[in-house]
C-alpha cells in the first residue's frame, strides 16, 4: 500500500512539474495573450502532488526559476535553430524529387502551421476532406502520427484498418489520424516520412484526386500543389524559433502559401492591424480566411449522443448535498482553449491540463475521477484514447464534439488551377 502511495506521488509531482513548465513557457513564448495561460482564477486547476500547499508552492517556484536560468541557453539555440532551418529551407528550394512525378495527377493540400501546437489543422483536415468528397472527389490523408507507438517501433507507411478498437488504433497510430479516419470515413496512412506515406496511398488508391497532409509543411511544401496555414490568435507569439519562442520555421517562409486560415476563438478580436504586421509587404501569402469553430454535441464512449444544453442541465441536477461535481480534461495544444469552451456553455467545473498527446489520459483521469466526479467532460482528440475498461469512467464521461465551417471561398481556392 505504501509503495502504491508513492509510487502514485511521483506520477502526481512529474504531472505538475509538467503544468507549471508549459504555464511558464507559453507565458514566455505568447506574451500579452493571457486568455491562454492555463492559470485560471474562475476555474479550479487539479495539478496539486501534495496536499502540502507549502510543498506545492515549492514546485511552482522551483520551476519558474529552472526556466529562468535556461532561457539563454534556449535563445542560443534558438538562433543555431534558425540558421539550420534556413539552410535546409534553400536546400529545398533545388527541384524537387521524383514523388512530384508519383503524384501522377493527383495533387497535395498541406495543412499546417508556424507555431507549436494547437490552432486547430486537424478540424481544418476534416473541414476539407468533408467538403472535397461532397464535390464528388476522392481524398486520402498522410499523417505523422505523433505520440503512438508506430512512430517509435515502426517506420514503414501503414494505412489504417478497421480490424482494432479505436483505443488501439490511437494508441498505435496516434490520436490526430485514428480521430480522422474514425470521423471522416477517409483512408489514412501513417509514417514518420510522410513522403512515404503519400507514395502507399498513391500505389495502394491510384484513383485518388487528392492527398491532405496533416501538418507537415515546413518538409512537404515543395510538392504541394496547395499550402494552406493555420494561425490562432497568439499569431507569432514573441517572434522567436524553438525553444526559445514558437516558431518551427523562420517567419516570412520563402514559398508561397496559398490561403492562411484564422482560427479565432469566439470573442476574440481578428484586428487588421495585426495581420498587417503579420504578413507585411510579403508577395508569397494568398487569401486570408476566417474560419468558425462550432460545438455540435456530446458523445460518450458507447456512442450515444445528447445535446450541449442536455450536459449543462444534467451538471447542474443537485445530488441529495450539492450540484454535481464535473472534471473538464483536455490533453490538446492549448487545454485552455476547451475550458474557455465550457465556460462559454454555462458550465462550472474543475480543469485538469495535460500535455499535447497526452499518453497516460486514463491512468490519469482513474486517479482523479473515479469516484470524485459525478460528470467527466473531455475533448474528441482525448476521446479516441479512452479505453472501456473502467465502467464507472465509462458511464460518467462525455466528449464534445466540434466541426469547422470555411467559407466557400477557401474552397474554391484549393480546387482551382
Amino acid at each position: 500500500m505504501a509503495k502504491n502511495t508513492i509510487k502514485s506521488r511521483i506520477f502526481d509531482t512529474r504531472q505538475t512539474i509538467k503544468h507549471y513548465l508549459s504555464l511558464y513557457l507559453q507565458n514566455h513564448w505568447y506574451p500579452g495573450t493571457p486568455q491562454y495561460s492555463w492559470r485560471d482564477t474562475t476555474t479550479n486547476v487539479i495539478c496539486k502532488s501534495s496536499k502540502s500547499k507549502f510543498v506545492n508552492h515549492c514546485i511552482r517556484i522551483t520551476t519558474r526559476l529552472s526556466l529562468l536560468l535556461c532561457l539563454p541557453i534556449f535563445m542560443l539555440i534558438s538562433k543555431l535553430y534558425q540558421w539550420i532551418a534556413s539552410k535546409i529551407i534553400a536546400h529545398e528550394r533545388q527541384p524537387p524529387s521524383n514523388l512530384s512525378r508519383k503524384l501522377n495527377g493527383c495533387k497535395l493540400i498541406t495543412v499546417g502551421n508556424v507555431v507549436v501546437g494547437g490552432v486547430g489543422k486537424t478540424p481544418t483536415v476534416l473541414a476539407i476532406i468533408q467538403r472535397l468528397k461532397a464535390e464528388g472527389f476522392r481524398v486520402a490523408v498522410a499523417s505523422k502520427g505523433y505520440a503512438g507507438d508506430k512512430l517509435k517501433t515502426n517506420h514503414s507507411p501503414e494505412i489504417i484498418q478497421n480490424n482494432m478498437t479505436q483505443f488501439e488504433t490511437a494508441k498505435y497510430f496516434g490520436d490526430e489520424p485514428t480521430l480522422i479516419s474514425r470521423l471522416s470515413s477517409t483512408p489514412v496512412c501513417v509514417s514518420k516520412d510522410r513522403r512515404l506515406a503519400i507514395e502507399l496511398l498513391i500505389s495502394e488508391i491510384p484513383e485518388l484526386d487528392y492527398i491532405i497532409a496533416d501538418d507537415g509543411l515546413q518538409s512537404l511544401h515543395q510538392f504541394s500543389e496547395k499550402k494552406v496555414v493555420v494561425f490562432d490568435e497568439r499569431f507569432l507569439g514573441n517572434g522567436f524559433c524553438l525553444p526559445y519562442g514558437p516558431l518551427r520555421e523562420p517567419w516570412p517562409p520563402s514559398y508561397v502559401v496559398d490561403a492562411m486560415i484564422l482560427n479565432f476563438s469566439a470573442g476574440s478580436e481578428v484586428r487588421q492591424t495585426t495581420i498587417k504586421k503579420l504578413i507585411g509587404n510579403n508577395v508569397n501569402f494568398g487569401q486570408i480566411f476566417e474560419s468558425k469553430l462550432q460545438t455540435r454535441y456530446w458523445e460518450n464512449l458507447e456512442g450515444k449522443r445528447i445535446r450541449c444544453d442536455e450536459i449543462h442541465a444534467t451538471s447542474q441536477i443537485n445530488t441529495e448535498t450539492s450540484k454535481k461535481k464535473v472534471l473538464a480534461c483536455a490533453g490538446i495544444g492549448v487545454p485552455s482553449k476547451f475550458f474557455v469552451t465550457l465556460r462559454s456553455l454555462g458550465l462550472e467545473f474543475d480543469a485538469l491540463p495535460l500535455s499535447n498527446h497526452e499518453i497516460n489520459i486514463n491512468d490519469i483521469i482513474e486517479k482523479v475521477a473515479t469516484s470524485s466526479y459525478d460528470l467527466i467532460l473531455t475533448t474528441e482528440k482525448d476521446g479516441v484514447k479512452l479505453n472501456k475498461n473502467n465502467k464507472e469512467i465509462v458511464k460518467k464521461l462525455w466528449k464534445l464534439n466540434t466541426e469547422m465551417y470555411l467559407p466557400d471561398d477557401f474552397y474554391r481556392t484549393l480546387i482551382e488551377e
